[in-house]
Order: C-alpha cells, then structure tokens, then sequence
C-alpha cells in the first residue's frame, strides 16, 4: 500500500506548496489584475511552483519506494525541471516566440537519451505499427505543441487545470479498464500526476486564488508528452487533445504567424456588467474561447464561460477514452 503514501504525500505537498505561494506573492507584492472579473481584482501571479512542487514529490517518492525505475523517474524529473525552468524564463525575460518553441523541444531530450520511448504507436485496426525513425522526431514536436499549447489554452480561471486534469483522469481509467495495475510504475506516475493537478486546480478554478503564470502552464503542458508515452497512450491523448488543437490552429491561421500575445489585438473583451463577448475586430485573433463567446449574443459571465470550457474539454477526454476502448486498445 506503498502507492497510497505515494499520493498522500503528493497532495499534501500541493496544497502546502500552492498556499504558501499564495501567501508569499500577497506579502511581497506579486500581483496580476483578473481582466475578466468585475473590479479586476489582483491575485497571486505564479502557481508554476505550487504545481511543479507537487510533481516533483510524487515523481520523486515513487523513485525512492521503487516503484518506478531510476531511468524512468530520472528522466521524468528533468523533464519537469526543464519545463520549469524554460516557464520561469518567460515569466521574467517575456521568451520571443521562436525561443519558446525551440526551448520547448528540451524536455523531451531526457526520454529520447535514455531511450525510454516504443516507437510503435496504437494505431486502431492497425495494432501497434513500426516507425523507428520518425516517432523521435514526432516525439520532439509533441513536447513543444503541448507545452506551448497549454500556454495558449490558459486564459480564464481554471481552463488550462482542467484540461490537463481531464485527459490525465481518463487516460488512467482507459489504463485501468485494460488491467492495468495501479502498482505499476507507468500507471502510478499518471495517477501521481493526475492527484498533483487536482490539488492544484482547486486553486485555481473560477473564482482563481492564484494564477498559473507561464511556469505553470509549461508544468502541466511538459506532463501530457511524458504520460503519453511512457503509458503508449498516443492515440488517446491525441484524441482527448482537441480542443488545444482547435484553439491553437485557429489563433496561429488567424495571426498568420507566431506574434508575442502583445502585439496581438484581444479575441474577447469584457463589457460593464462583467459579462465576455466575443471580438468583432476583424483584427482580432480567433481562439477557442472567442469560438464559444459567440454563441451568445448576450455574452457569458465568466463563470458560465469557464463551465461550457470544463465541460467541453472533460467530454473530450470521455469520448477519447470511450473510442480508443471501444476500437480494441489492447490490455
């Protein structure tokens, strides 16, 4: 019963690690304004430790209890310190876009160097298919889609929490419906995972008691590449992934081009009752969120913004999970 200290110490360092960030940015100042809430109240700016805290000591205790093996859990860790890292440089530095991407590719060399990647990916009614040359390279781009990716996707309270949160969820039920066992190291790394972000999000879901910053979306967005495959879960997390795909195709075809998000009109804007309505700029770039503001002429108050946002990505995630089962993903 090893793995339920595992997840015990897991959340505790979370939720410890998160309100003493809270706690610490009111002393010291470190505030960023809530654009969408009424009054634009000021909250902490930077959870990128909270959650990198809590991963960290789940990742690490699982190597110390044997649990996953050195090569694994080695490599895990420095991938997680990259991403950290190469947040926190943005936070400070504001990263051009090219240097995001580029730097992006660094926490996938861990996996690829330690050769702890299959490169026969599930294809349905394909089974596991043969692609030794080509899956580093599609390894390498999945590291920096999915950090920058979830970059792009955290733009209101809670939305990029969830997002990891949901696919992380149901990758470890599809794991655990093809019996898999919870002891084993692969799938206890996702549900140390899984535990860390939940902890975390419930920090930082509508009202948000702290912001993700930069550091925090490149954690969570390096921990989706690393559960993809270290757990051969390509298809689903692919799958369940569609929403950050839409949000990011849309932005980058609307943009034409990678532009810092300064130099880039808002897709939404808030009118005097609080309420978000989608851009009529034409200037403006299309993102997920601009996709759903106009379904109301009204507009939607935060709140219900970030629930059709939870629940679109969460009924990805059930469907991806659904399919991949229901199309034979092997036990």
């Amino acid at each position: 019963m090893l793995w339920l200290v595992v997840v015990l110490v897991t959340v505790v360092v979370t939720v410890i690690a998160t309100q003493l960030s809270i706690y610490l940015e009111r002393k010291h100042g470190i505030l960023c304004v809530d654009m969408h809430k009424v009054g634009k109240p000021k909250i902490p700016c930077n959870g990128g430790f909270a959650v990198f805290s809590g991963l960290v000591a789940g990742t690490l205790l699982s190597l110390l209890t044997g649990y996953i093996e050195n090569s694994i859990g080695i490599a895990t860790l420095l991938s997680l310190v990259m991403a950290f890292c190469i947040g926190l440089a943005d936070d400070f530095t504001d990263l051009k876009s090219r240097w995001k991407i580029l730097l992006g590719l660094l926490p996938a060399l861990p996996i690829l160097l330690l050769n702890l990647y299959t490169p026969r990916p599930w294809i349905p009614f394909a089974s596991f298919v043969s692609i030794s040359r080509l899956y580093p390279l599609l390894l390498l781009a999945a590291f920096t889609v999915y950090q920058n990716g979830a970059n792009m996707l955290d733009t209101h309270n809670g939305t990029l929490p969830i997002f990891a949160l949901s696919l992380h969820a149901f990758a470890l039920i599809t794991m655990l419906l093809t019996g898999k066992s919870i002891c084993k190291a692969n799938t206890l790394l996702l549900l140390t995972f899984t535990i860390a972000i939940f902890s975390y999000a419930l920090f930082n879901i509508y009202p948000a008691k702290i912001f993700n910053g930069n550091t925090g979306a490149f954690v969570m967005g390096v921990t989706i590449p690393l559960m993809l495959v270290l757990n051969r879960l390509e298809f689903y997390y692919i799958l369940a992934s569609a929403p950050m795909y839409i949000n990011g195709f849309y932005y980058l075809t609307s943009v034409k081009g990678f532009l810092q998000k300064e130099s880039v009109k808002r897709p939404t804007y808030v009118d005097g009752e609080g309420c978000i309505h989608a851009s009529r700029d034409s200037l403006a770039p299309i993102t997920l969120v601009r996709l759903v503001a106009k379904f109301s002429e009204l507009g939607f108050s935060e709140k219900e913004l970030v629930i059709v946002l939870y629940t679109l990505f969460t009924l990805s995630s059930v469907l991806a999970s659904a399919i991949t089962l229901l199309l034979g993903y092997p036990s």
